[in-house]
């Protein structure tokens, strides 16, 4: 079946309206909580992230790089947990309870996150490669003055978003069919999203430009805040700001979870035993 982006975004607004309390439960899991544990880290705290710009030998964050990895490895499976969970709880036909979607959105999760970090990391290694196997990184990226480098990097962040769009539908597949390997539901979503390709790429670099331009624009508007009151931190101001993050993060888990889930919907519509129910 071939996927209108009109449909699909019909499909995930009913979503939406059928599951407040499940997606608003599962936003507290993948954002809010994960939130709290890296605001824990001093080096996820954009006071400090200025602070070493500014005065790189004057700051200083104690400790190792391991700890800040390891709670962005603990964060990173709780939220494809969430979102697993949350997809289970959108797309299945009868709902087990939150205990039985949270035990398969961890377990899932997990296969989840693997499966795109192994894909990721394989396209990364295969763009790279060519470059490390001929020239060099130095060499390449003084290139025409950067130029030809920086063609490249848009290149391969088009490139990312295409194959992106091609596998929107992996997690939504393994929630509606229960599957805990993702590498059949890559396939299936390869398959799926063949005919609307083109509008699904536009319609996920639209989105990730106007999510990257929210993300900035927070940037700037926090880094402002914390700029005028360097001396004096915790404010309410500074922590309105830290409202505004969880909001638009929020925004955007919410936006993941729905347009795909949307998508694979418009996908494989409802029979109309289901629909006229």
């Amino acid at each position: 079946m071939d996927i209108e982006i009109r449909s699909g975004l019909a499909e995930a607004r009913a979503l939406a309206g059928e599951h407040k309390g499940a997606l608003a439960a599962y936003v507290g899991l993948g954002v809010v909580f994960p939130f709290l544990l890296l605001s824990s880290e001093p080096i996820f705290n954009l006071r400090t992230v200025i602070a070493l710009i500014v005065n790189t030998y004057g700051s200083y964050v104690s400790g190792s790089i391991a700890g800040p990895l390891y709670l962005l490895g603990i964060v990173s499976a709780i939220v494809a947990g969430a979102m697993l969970a949350a997809w289970s709880a959108l797309l299945s036909d009868l709902r087990e309870g939150y205990v039985s979607e949270i035990m398969y959105g961890m377990v899932a999760g997990a296969a989840f996150l693997i499966g795109n970090i192994i894909v990721y990391f394989g396209i990364g290694l295969l763009a790279v490669l060519p470059i490390i196997g001929t020239i060099g990184i130095v060499e390449w990226n003084g290139l025409a003055g950067g130029a030809v480098s920086a063609a490249y990097r848009i290149f391969l962040s088009l490139l990312g978003t295409w194959v992106g769009a091609r596998l929107c539908l992996t997690g939504p597949i393994m929630a509606s069919t229960g599957k805990l390997e993702p590498f059949t539901a890559f396939a299936e979503s390869w398959r799926l999203t063949r005919d609307a390709q083109g509008r699904l790429f536009a319609f996920y670099f639209a989105y990730g430009l106007i999510v990257a331009a929210a993300l900035g624009g927070l940037a700037l508007l926090h880094g402002a805040v914390i700029w005028n009151n360097a001396q004096a931190p915790g404010t309410a101001l500074e922590i309105a700001m830290s409202f505004g993050w969880v909001a638009l993060f929020a925004l955007y888990f919410l936006g993941q979870l729905l347009f795909a889930a949307g998508f694979l919907r418009s996908a494989r519509p409802r029979a109309a035993t289901e629909v006229f129910a």
